[in-house]
């Protein structure tokens, strides 16, 4: 969780270390779940044959990208990490004593990464403080590299913090470790991180409580209340200006008598959806569900994935194929990962996708009904929260973003949990 967070992160020295280390510790990874399962491991059947599909996919598409060696880079890391993945499962399929090992060293990892993000924020507030513009507040962004690097990675494991407390495991300290995760993704504004963390949360609460009525109205509603209010407190913050005119510059290059040079005052980087030169700068007003131009980025890349819908443009392409030209939308990416594998894999990818979730949600909806009810639960719980701020960040694919083998370890031993 440290080596990922740090190949991402808000301090450049980290991030040029980070960026090599993660890959070398994600193969070391590998090496220990190769160990752990000595002599021979059982690998689960359905999640194998499932995942095997969508990196066959992905590697195949090697024959049609775009960039085929981009290509067949990530196939080979997405593989690696579902190797992995699946050989951490089958090691602990056995044994509950392991698997609430490998659940509590993700968070206990993360909350390392929540820890130096406060260190940051003492020792260097303005990189662990992204400075307000027009169209938002300042934002807390810590050990990340940017406000929803560390909010995903946290949203997607503050279920595995509700499991800890609820399970009695260490209580004090997963407390502490739950209200650092939730605190951190507030102070973030990151309304995707709030929302996938309530719905995890909620999963978990739901299967901990049983068939107990009040139980599960009890934790539910301490689930919402705490999800209102931090969409409360992320409303208080206002943008440091609103309704900005734009200031054309006055060296703009010599024109012929009645033109002009259009790229210079309107540029295309940010053309759609911006107002005409000298119309000023509308505010932009955030929402729990709007205001960041996703809508506007998605449905750009939603005419890319339609020139090529069955297929897509090729596995890892997705930066290269979308542009932003959105003026209330910054980034590189659609930040959607299921529109982003659309336009790397098509229809086919999504299928994929779907079949291997399905897989191991099942198995996971049936280890509910046996002894390891409560891994199944905070699982579950995981997964959820990984679904839902799917919608809102690309990153279920991209193994080296920081959340993705928080999100898959545990998804991957769902795999083994009805076993």
């Amino acid at each position: 969780m440290v080596a990922f967070a740090a190949g991402s992160s808000s301090i450049p020295r980290v991030t040029s270390v980070g960026h090599p280390v993660r890959w070398v510790v994600l193969v070391a990874l590998l090496l220990a779940a190769v160990l752990w399962n000595l002599p021979r491991p059982a690998l689960p059947r359905s999640p194998l044959a499932a995942a095997a599909v969508l990196v066959g996919i992905a590697a195949l598409s090697t024959a049609w990208s775009v960039s085929p060696r981009t290509t067949f880079e990530h196939a080979v890391s997405l593989g690696i990490l579902f190797v992995a993945c699946l050989l951490l499962a089958a090691a602990v399929s056995a044994r509950p004593d392991r698997a609430s090992a490998l659940l509590a060293g993700i968070l206990g990892g993360v909350a390392v990464v929540g820890i130096l993000g406060l260190v940051v924020l003492v020792v260097d507030h303005g990189r662990a403080v992204a400075a307000a513009t027009y169209e938002g507040p300042a934002r807390f962004r810590g050990f990340g590299q940017d406000p929803n690097t560390v909010a995903l990675l946290f949203g997607i494991t503050a279920p595995l913090g509700v499991w800890a407390v609820l399970a009695r495991r260490r209580t004090v300290l997963a407390a502490v470790t739950l209200c650092l995760l939730v605190g951190t993704i507030v102070a973030t504004g990151s309304r995707g991180g709030i929302v996938a963390g309530a719905v995890g949360s909620a999963v978990v609460v739901l299967v901990r409580a049983g068939r107990r009525p009040r139980s599960i109205l009890a934790g539910l509603a301490a689930v919402a209340a705490v999800a209102a209010a931090g969409a409360a407190i992320q409303s208080l913050p206002k943008p440091a200006t609103s309704g900005v005119p734009v200031v054309v510059p006055a060296n703009l290059p010599a024109a012929r008598a009645g033109y002009l040079d259009a790229e210079s005052a309107y540029p295309l980087n940010a053309d759609v959806g911006r107002p005409l030169p000298g119309g000023g700068q509308p505010a932009v007003t955030r929402s729990l569900f709007g205001g960041s131009g996703r809508l506007d980025a998605w449905r750009g890349a939603l005419h890319a994935v339609a020139r090529r819908p069955v297929a897509g443009h090729g596995f890892g392409t997705e930066q290269a194929v979308f542009v932003d030209r959105y003026y209330q939308f910054v980034g590189g990416l659609p930040e959607n990962s299921y529109i982003g594998l659309a336009l790397q894999l098509g229809v086919a990818g999504l299928a994929a996708l779907a079949a291997l979730v399905a897989v191991l949600a099942l198995a996971g909806v049936r280890a509910l009904r046996g002894p390891r009810r409560d891994i199944a639960a905070a699982c579950l719980g995981v997964l959820a929260a990984g679904l839902v701020v799917a919608l809102a960040q690309s990153y279920l694919y991209s193994v080296g973003n920081i959340a993705a083998a928080a999100l898959w370890i545990p998804a991957f031993m769902l795999g083994t949990a009805d076993g």
